[in-house]
This record gives C-alpha cells, structure tokens and sequence, in this order.
C-alpha cells in the first residue's frame, strides 16, 4: 500500500474512498481538507503525520497509533475510532479552538489523558471506559453521550455541555465544572459525590 500514499507526501482537498490500510505504516504525510470515506485504517500507524481541516466517514481507526502525529479541526462521522490513545499525538502548538469533533462514533477505551483540547465536541457517540482525567476540556460539548465507566478526575468541565448524555459519574469534588450544563434527570448522579440521598 505504501504506493497508495507515498511518505512524504502531501494531499490537498482529495477524497480517499475504501482505502484498506490495516497494519500499514502511514508516515510524514500531510493531509489538508481531505475526505475520508469507508477507509479502514484498524491497527494502522500514522507517525508523524498531519491532519488539517479533515473528515472522516464511515471509518475504522480501531486502536490506531497516532504517534507525533497533529489534529486540527477535524471531525470524525459514524466511524469506529476505539481504543486510540490521543495522548501520543502532537498537540504543541496547535490553537485553541481547534479541538477534534465526534458525531455518532464508538470511542471506548480511549485515553485523553492530561489534554487540553478546550472545546471538543463528542456528540451522540458511545464513549465506554474513555480516560478524561486531568484533562482540560472546557466548552466540550457531550450531547446525547454515553459515558458509562469513564473517568473524569481533576477534569477541568467549565462551560462544558452534559446536555442529554447518559451513564457519567462525576465527583464534583474533584472535578472542575463550573458553568457547566447537565439534563436535570441525569445530574442527580452529581449529587452521589457529596453522600446527599434523594428519597
């Protein structure tokens, strides 16, 4: 496949269409308001890599390697994106404001660990056993999310939008959540963390 994307290579504006590249080694290559459409990248390794303005549908990055590899501005669409730990990927320099976006994707078992991705947007996806702990990500937006056994532990939540997601468990305690907006149903979970019963 390495003829397929040649390293070093930069695309701009190009729609990938079924790629296959399970495995493969995807490395120094940019891509900028490039489209991904039912490409399977499962296992893949994208070392060094940039990623602008980008989108990817209907896609399957199954434990992707996103060493020293930038994301900026781009969005994820019903695509299967499990098990990747985002804390390998370069984020030195990027703007803020420029956060990675999820709609209808499975995100379980990824990490986010310690980032600051202030805005992110994971909306009507499933995000099982995600670690958000000493992450900031203020401005998120979480709509319509399941969160069932994530971690959110010294998180800074300020401004961020709970509304409609399911399944958190959020100390308020050890969490920063200001501002924060939540479903009146499902923010009696928040009240667990201070020992209040609701009878």
């Amino acid at each position: 496949m390495e003829n397929v994307l040649p390293n070093d290579a930069a695309y701009y504006g190009v729609t990938f269409t079924d790629l296959s590249m399970e495995q493969d080694s995807i490395s120094r290559r940019t891509f900028e308001s490039c489209v991904f459409e039912s490409c399977d990248f499962t296992e893949a390794f994208f070392d060094g890599c940039t990623f602008k303005d980008c989108q990817f549908r209907k896609c399957k990055l199954t434990a992707v390697n996103v060493r020293n590899s930038s994301f900026s501005e781009v969005q994820f669409y019903e695509s299967k994106v499990l098990g990747v730990d985002w804390t390998k990927a370069y984020w030195r320099g990027l703007q803020l404001g420029a956060p990675l976006f999820f709609k209808e994707c499975l995100l379980n078992a990824s990490s986010f660990y310690g980032l600051k991705l202030s805005g992110i947007v994971i909306e009507d996806c499933r995000a099982h056993d995600v670690d958000f702990r000493e992450a900031t990500i203020s401005r998120g937006r979480f709509t319509g999310t399941d969160l069932t056994n994530s971690l959110f532990v010294n998180t800074n939540l300020t401004g961020a939008d709970f509304n409609g997601a399911t399944n958190y468990d959020i100390d308020v305690k050890k969490n920063t959540i200001k501002n924060a907006i939540f479903c009146r149903y499902e923010a009696v979970s928040l009240l667990t963390s201070l020992g209040i019963k609701l009878v």
